[in-house]
């Protein structure tokens, strides 16, 4: 017997398609998903997917079986995508994770409202910020907390016996950062970013620091060698450790990308 799937509704997948501005959430996607039909005059075609963020059936990528079936089938659950990266982030089980997806989301909306509103303004300059100067100023400070560079320094962080303050000191800035007005975003959706990564770094430090000890430069952290030799069986368990490490400082990175990807468009 087929498994049941918590599948959206036609009022929500048209609402995620709207939402969006019809167009590929996918991050630097131009695909439009909607257009005229070539066999009438008076028929459109629409050629996206509202895929789900967490899957809408056991054995899906990324199921959740904490969720109830309204929860699977609600609008927060859904991304609105082009088929080919629909499919990609379904066929793909492992590569992508659900808060880099909703991260997707946020970011493909926030855009929507921005090309809404140029269009409503006239006279407007193509090169003009798309956000405030505060918000304007705000991306700039946390482009430069998560630079690139920083990104890229802890997605290839090992997280091994020793974790430089490299790694950590500009997570520990975005912590200092989060309740100073002065950094907070008059734009929802920008907000809405900030709060995730500030929420994933959290998750971080509270499984990071589980097992760290603050040293001179840095942290020191899973010894694998000193440990499995008191213990051999528990390498495996150590393993998983670091690995969880691993991934929850990707998905901040992810986030951190984000930001850092709107603030070069903007």
């Amino acid at each position: 017997m087929a498994e049941s799937r918590d599948d959206f509704s036609g009022p929500v997948k048209m609402a995620l398609a709207g939402r969006v501005g019809w167009k590929c959430s996918f991050p630097n996607c131009p695909a439009t998903t909607a257009g005229p039909a070539q066999e009438s005059p008076d028929k459109w075609i629409r050629n996206g997917i509202a895929a789900h963020i967490t899957a809408a059936a056991p054995g899906g990528p990324r199921y959740d079986a904490n969720l109830t079936p309204e929860q699977r089938s609600d609008i927060s659950n859904g991304i609105w995508m082009c088929p080919t990266h629909g499919s990609l982030i379904d066929k793909e089980k492992t590569a992508y994770k659900a808060d880099e997806i909703r991260a997707w989301k946020i970011t493909a909306e926030s855009r929507a409202t921005r090309e809404l509103e140029l269009s409503h303004s006239h006279g407007h300059s193509n090169t003009a910020s798309r956000y405030s100067s505060k918000d304007t100023a705000t991306l700039e400070k946390y482009s430069e907390v998560m630079s690139y560079r920083t990104i890229e320094l802890i997605r290839n962080e090992q997280f091994g016996s020793f974790v430089r303050d490299l790694v950590t000191n500009p997570l520990y800035e975005i912590m200092g950062m989060h309740e100073n007005p002065r950094f907070m975003f008059q734009d929802v959706n920008l907000e809405k970013l900030r709060q995730l990564l500030y929420s994933q770094v959290i998750d971080f430090f509270r499984h990071f620091g589980q097992q760290s000890a603050g040293g001179r430069g840095g942290y020191e952290f899973v010894n694998m060698g000193q440990l499995t030799r008191a213990d051999p069986s528990s390498r495996g368990y150590w393993e998983n450790y670091v690995s969880e490490t691993q991934k929850l400082a990707e998905k901040l990175c992810a986030t951190a990308m984000q930001l850092l990807v709107i603030k070069e468009n903007n």
